[in-house]
């Protein structure tokens, strides 16, 4: 969809000025970059979330590890 437009709320722009910041990229860059990293990715929306496909070889986690990890992370 070339030429198509964007709006962003003041909080994302903010948000993403200060990644491409951390990266050392100017914004657009940065943000043409990310936009076109989704484009290219094989992502599906599951009632308006972007769902990714898991990465060959990655483990799944239970939920009992993502309880243990997120317990871990809080101390």
């Amino acid at each position: 969809m070339p030429g198509a437009t964007i709006s962003l709320d003041a909080a994302l722009k903010e948000r993403l000025a200060a990644l491409a910041k951390q990266a050392g990229q100017p914004v657009d860059d940065f943000v043409e970059a990310l936009l076109r990293r989704i484009a290219d990715a094989d992502v599906r929306f599951d009632r308006g979330v972007p769902v990714f496909p898991r990465r060959p070889g990655a483990p799944t986690l239970s939920s009992k590890d993502v309880h243990r990890l997120a317990d871990t992370a809080s101390e």
